[in-house]
């Protein structure tokens, strides 16, 4: 199921981890052409509940979410990633 915004919406997307990351994750969002549109480090509510405003973009388009962070684990570190794909679709009449 994809996720449908308006252009220039501004969302809050949340992260919710087993166990607390090493610092708090990063947020990023790509176009469909994987490019960048915006990285940034989350907010946290406790050490395992993040989340990230965001403002869509005023583009229409599919766009891909991606939340990422690090934690170590005897003495190594253990990337985890999590993405989502959501659409930014003009609904409203002009």
């Amino acid at each position: 199921m994809t996720i449908v915004f308006e252009p220039l919406d501004t969302v809050m997307f949340t992260l919710t981890t087993s166990t607390a990351p090493d610092a708090a994750p990063n947020f990023s969002a790509y176009d469909a052409l994987a490019t960048l549109v915006t990285s940034f480090t989350a907010a946290s509510s406790d050490s395992t509940h993040y989340y990230a405003l965001y403002t869509m973009s005023a583009a229409p388009g599919e766009y891909v979410g991606q939340w990422a962070a690090a934690k170590t684990f005897s003495g190594s570190a253990r990337s985890f990633v999590k993405r989502f794909i959501f659409n930014v679709v003009p609904t409203k009449p002009s």
